[in-house]
């Protein structure tokens, strides 16, 4: 989908697969539904492996990390979807929008829950697990979208757009920013 859900059109999807828009309605219903089937479709083998991060057995902060470590995989993988995504969300395209807005139950739920845990063991400084999942998600995942959204533009500063190309989606320094995040919310230690 290189122009996103925004590009998308029934006439256009039946021409491109060689199938009648009638048979598309049949299966589909409508446009709006067939985006939301393609989205979750994309969206489960993610939220699969973060559950399977979530039910793994360890302390609390090593689920984190594990499932960090998944949703980064996923968002390296799958970053130019991601960012449009994005895109069409802003534009606003309805099942974009929609699948955005229903995702807090889902993944985010689970990784919130395992901070809340990792607080409670002393592994992460106590403070609204909401806002360490931004912090997270902002230092780690951030960087990832927009070198898919700016990266092949050349709208950034030659030194932005070279540090994003070099270390955004660069598995070495995701990991790098991982064990820096991690380590920026531990519990300080006390003399």
């Amino acid at each position: 989908m290189e122009k996103g859900l925004r590009g998308l059109t029934v006439r256009g999807l039946c021409q491109q697969v060689g199938a009648n828009p009638g048979t598309f309605v049949y299966h589909f219903g409508n446009r709006e539904r067939f985006a939301t089937e393609v989205l979750e479709h994309w969206y489960a083998p993610l939220l699969q492996q973060v559950q399977a991060g979530f039910e793994q057995d360890g302390a609390p902060l090593a689920r984190l990390e594990a499932m960090l470590r998944q949703l980064l995989g996923y968002l390296r993988a799958n970053g130019k979807m991601i960012a449009q995504m994005a895109l069409d969300a802003a534009a606003g395209e309805a099942a974009a929008i929609a699948f955005m807005k229903g995702l807090a139950p889902r993944h985010p739920r689970l990784m919130l829950q395992c901070i809340v845990e990792a607080q409670q063991s002393n592994a992460l400084t106590r403070a609204a697990p909401e806002h360490q999942l931004m912090f997270l998600m902002s230092a780690l995942g951030v960087p990832m979208v927009a070198q898919q959204l700016l990266g092949g533009n050349d709208v950034l500063p030659d030194m932005l757009r070279h540090a994003l190309a070099t270390f955004a989606i660069d598995p070495q320094y995701i990991e790098q920013r991982l064990q820096w995040a991690l380590r920026g919310l531990s519990p300080l230690e006390h003399a």
